[in-house]
Order: C-alpha cells, then sequence, then structure tokens
C-alpha cells in the first residue's frame, strides 16, 4: 500500500476511530486500526473491540491498494504531531508502515490487514433519518441513570426505542430511572425499533452527535439540521453519519417494564425554580452522610424544608418558597440522586410531584420537554 493524505483529513477519520480500538484486550490486533484502500481516491479506516466498531472515509491519492492494521493510540499520536500539509504512507518490509510529512519520517511496525476481524454490516438493512440534536438532547436527559454494574447488562445502557410517533431514551439503575422522548416531526417517515444499547455504544453515539453538532455551527445557518441515520441487523445496532459508521451490539436481555415504575397518579405537585434547589441541596449535602447522601424533603403549603443530620458532621436546614397548596409530607432523597435530575433538565421551572411516604418521587420540566425523572425514597 502506498498513498498520499493531506494531515486534516488523515487526523479527522483517526480521531473518528482510535478510541474504540481496545488497548487491553488479549488478542493484540484489537489495539489497531485497520487502514485499508476503497478505489484510488479512498481510504478507509476501522477499529473495534468486537463489540462496537466504527469505520470512516477520507479523501487520498492511492498509488498502490492494500490494507495493514496499525497500532491506534501510536498512529494517532504522530498524526497529531506532524506538520500540515500532505502526508505519505507506505507499507514496507515486514508489514511496517513508513509515515512522511516534509521532513519527518516514521516507522512504525504494523500487522497483516488480513488478521484484522471482520466488522458487522447492515446489509439491506433500512436506515431511518432521525434529528441529530433531539438524539443528542434524549442521551443527555437520561444518561446519569444508567447503571455502571457490568454484571447487569440489562441496566447498564439505554432503552432506545420508536413507536412510529416518538423516539424515546429510557435508562434507570435500580434505585432511579430517567424517560425522554420526542414527537416526530408530520411527513417524516414512521419507525418502529427496540435496542437495548449498552452504555459505552451510547458515549460513542454521543461522540458522533456532539460532531455533527459542531460541524452544524460551522456552516450556514440555513444549511439543514444535522442527522443521523439508524437502521438494526443481526443483532447489532447501526449509526451512520456522512462517511461514518457506528454498530453496536446490542444487549441480549430483557429492559425492565419501566411503564410500571412511572407513577401516574401523585397527588402532591411542588412548584419550585430548579436553580434554589440545586443550591439548597448542594449546601445542605454537605452535612449529609457520604455513604447514603440521604436529605429530608419537608413539605407543606407554600414551603419545601430541607434537611440532613449526621451525628459526625453536623445538621442543616434550608426553606424554600414553593407553589404547593396540599397536604403536608415528609420524605427522604439521595441527595445526588435529586441533583443529577435537575442537572440534567434545562428548564429553570420544575415539578415534584410526590405520593406518599415510600411512594416514588417524579420530577419534570414545566415547560413542553417530555422527560420524566423517578426517584426512589429513602428511610430515614
Amino acid at each position: 500500500m502506498h498513498l498520499t493524505i493531506q494531515k486534516k483529513d488523515f487526523l479527522r477519520s483517526l480521531a473518528r476511530t482510535h478510541s474504540v480500538a481496545d488497548r487491553k484486550s488479549s488478542m493484540p490486533i484489537l489495539s489497531n486500526i485497520l487502514l485499508s484502500t476503497d478505489g484510488p481516491k479512498t481510504l478507509r479506516f476501522a477499529a473495534t473491540d468486537l463489540y462496537l466498531s466504527v469505520t470512516s472515509t477520507a479523501n487520498a491519492e492511492v498509488k498502490t491498494g492494500g490494507t495493514i492494521a496499525v497500532a491506534a493510540r501510536t498512529l494517532f499520536d504522530i498524526a497529531k504531531n506532524l506538520p500540515e500539509g500532505e502526508v505519505s504512507l507506505q507499507v514496507v518490509g515486514n508489514h511496517a508502515v513508513e509515515i512522511r510529512s516534509g521532513k519527518v519520517r516514521f516507522k512504525i511496525p504494523g500487522m497483516p490487514g488480513q488478521d484484522f476481524p471482520s466488522l458487522p454490516s447492515p446489509g439491506a438493512a433500512e436506515f431511518a433519518t432521525l434529528d441529530a440534536e433531539e438524539v443528542g438532547r434524549l442521551i443527555a436527559l437520561t444518561h446519569y441513570s444508567m447503571s455502571s454494574d457490568d454484571t447487569r447488562p440489562h441496566l447498564a445502557g439505554a432503552l432506545f426505542e420508536g413507536d412510529g410517533k416518538a423516539v424515546r431514551m429510557v435508562t434507570t439503575d435500580g434505585h432511579r430511572l430517567s424517560k425522554a422522548e420526542y414527537k416526530r416531526g408530520e411527513g417524516q417517515k414512521l419507525l418502529n425499533f427496540t435496542m437495548l444499547v449498552p452504555a459505552k455504544g451510547i458515549g460513542e453515539l454521543r461522540r458522533m452527535i456532539d460532531e455533527a453538532k459542531a460541524d452544524a455551527t460551522k456552516q450556514k445557518s440555513d444549511e439543514a439540521a444535522p442527522t443521523v441515520d439508524i437502521a438494526s441487523a443481526g443483532g447489532s445496532a447501526f449509526f451512520r453519519r456522512d462517511d461514518v459508521v457506528l454498530s453496536v451490539k446490542l444487549v441480549d436481555e430483557q429492559f425492565p417494564p419501566y411503564a410500571k415504575v412511572i407513577p401516574t397518579s401523585l397527588t402532591r405537585k411542588v412548584g419550585i425554580k430548579r436553580s434554589l434547589l440545586i443550591e439548597a441541596l448542594r449546601r445542605i449535602s454537605l452535612v449529609a452522610s457520604d455513604k447514603s447522601g440521604a436529605v429530608r424533603f419537608n413539605v407543606e403549603p407554600g414551603i419545601l424544608r430541607i434537611t440532613s443530620e449526621n451525628p459526625d458532621v453536623g445538621e442543616g436546614l434550608e426553606e424554600l418558597d414553593v407553589d404547593f397548596a396540599g397536604d403536608a409530607i415528609e420524605i427522604g432523597f439521595n441527595a445526588r440522586y435529586v441533583l443529577d435530575v435537575l442537572g440534567a433538565i434545562l428548564e429553570d421551572d420544575v415539578k415534584l410531584e410526590l405520593g406518599g411516604q415510600l411512594d416514588p418521587g417524579v420530577i419534570r420540566p414545566a415547560g413542553p420537554t417530555e422527560f420524566v425523572g423517578v426517584i426512589m425514597p429513602m428511610r430515614i
């Protein structure tokens, strides 16, 4: 293989793919990026950890076609530090890769491209187009309540689904649950799907969305909103934007029946400013137990009283004016869980919905955003 490519194009595709390469795997080939030529004008980049795969393409002047696998981190670090301009890549003896740019020359070992594992393919699967910013918003509103326990794969990810009218994302770790959705616009193609996407896949999808949004800000305001294409096939989800394709092996587990967890008839609805509640919780949680983070909410007409007691540290109390005229209640929550929900919401007017002392609490934006955050109570 022998080709030349502009540094900016080379670096851009490496940035899109290198993070997926698995440097800790017992299979050395997985720590590599696969470089392969695709005709006389295209260089293809691919990386995988056998669960996630990313491919990207860049314009290049291909003199001799071929394929080679090169250490992802090493190649990316070299590319970042090359001078601007044209970069030459050539495979030389014993699968080594010679990289030249101006007066700079590197020679690094590679592995045969044929040893690289084959990547999932969507085949003839039909892609549907989603609004990239809306998908990014779904992730931002729900990512915090994914479980970090890899031994519970049905919770260590996000349920991503569409019912033809709306697209939604749901996550839960057993202590809290978040659900966000957006309605599809008139004339958009109907989409029905259910995918349980692991946390790492959601993280890579978020990176793809962030890049789409960043590219959009550099373009003229009259350009169409950024989009991402989605499909599923063979137990994998495929997300595509421009020349980048992300494939994610879906979790073959049953997500909890989330509709049964979301209370539908809570009688106490407390209106409050999100920013004021965040500030109060941060202050009062300073004396909360490091282990439980427990704070007590005492709600009565017009007032929310937040308290916490810790015999080793002390006690704290703060009163907030709220829009509430119902029956008084006292209930305990983990302050961090409440702060996580409030930190995901953008609107400053929120509703805290409560039932009994042992019922889950619900936080919703007071505005039109389709979001609900559910938090299990604590005995304190």
